[in-house]
């Protein structure tokens, strides 16, 4: 799974200390890495509803923004806490990866964006636009 593998990345590019992966889509979500000290931290039911948050907060977020059109689509939002910095990459409209860190752990936050925004655009390439998937299929089958 391209969410584990971009776990695995972000770990190799030490620029923070990762507490957590997740990957949506829609209403579906998967916690694909969870460090292990947070089990201590937070019960199960209390961290699926921090992700599921996480989640809910991404669609504030789309990957356009056509208030913002002149600016390109969205890359990437950031969020700053006190003692977490939550990384959301939007993939399309309903689907994204958050990945979250200690924030006292990062020494190079641009180089940690673009590490995560270069694995995203070279692993997470199935996320086309559904009308124009769609559209190639019907192509295929009238042919």
């Amino acid at each position: 799974m391209a969410a584990q593998s971009l776990a695995n990345h972000v770990r190799e590019l030490d620029a923070g200390d990762l507490r957590s992966v997740v990957h949506y889509e829609g209403d579906d979500y998967d916690v694909v890495f969870q460090r292990e000290d947070l089990a201590e931290e937070y019960a199960e039911s209390e961290f699926e509803e921090v992700a599921k948050h996480l989640v809910l907060k991404g669609f504030d977020d789309p990957l356009d923004q056509p208030e913002f059109a002149r600016f390109g689509h969205l890359d990437a939002t950031v969020r700053w806490f006190h003692d977490v910095v939550v990384i959301q990459v939007p993939l399309d409209e309903w689907c994204g990866v958050i990945a979250a860190f200690d924030r006292d752990s990062i020494t190079d936050t641009g180089r940690l964006v673009d590490g995560i925004l270069s694995f995203v655009e070279a692993e997470f390439d199935d996320h086309e636009d559904p009308d124009a998937a769609a559209d190639d299929l019907a192509e295929e089958f009238s042919q």
